[in-house]
């Protein structure tokens, strides 16, 4: 294990897998992502709803580990999603987060006969 925040040079809160599942019911946690530390190891961030707005992050422990700032380092990206589905995230799929305010302002600027770049062909000339 390393220590919480270790990738970002600052220290994070962490949580258990069942406090993150009971922040995440209670709609405190808002998104998460998965961080490769550079040995071939995954750490699971959660993105948590602060006040006013303002957005932290909490990184999660095992459920054995007292010190509050030890991390839970996964071996697979699998692992790591897999703990993200477990506290209640729908995982079936994965991909890069989009800002919920930016989609429809694409989809609206399109054109008449325009495709939206989200109904892009991915190869040109594509059935």
């Amino acid at each position: 294990m390393t220590t919480s925040g270790e990738l970002f040079e600052q220290e994070f809160e962490t949580w258990t897998p069942a406090q993150a599942k009971s922040f995440f019911r209670a709609g405190i946690v808002d998104d998460f992502f998965a961080t490769n530390t550079g040995d071939d190891l995954w750490v699971l961030t959660l993105v948590v709803v602060g006040r006013h707005g303002r957005q932290t992050h909490v990184q999660l422990r095992t459920a054995r580990e007292l010190a509050v700032h030890r991390v839970r380092k996964f071996k697979t990206l699998d692992a790591a999603v897999r703990a993200a589905g477990e506290i209640g995230f729908d995982v079936r799929v994965v991909g890069i987060a989009r800002s919920a305010k930016t989609m429809p302002q694409r989809a609206a600027r399109t054109a008449p006969g325009e495709r939206a770049i989200g109904n892009r062909p991915m190869l040109p000339d594509a059935d």
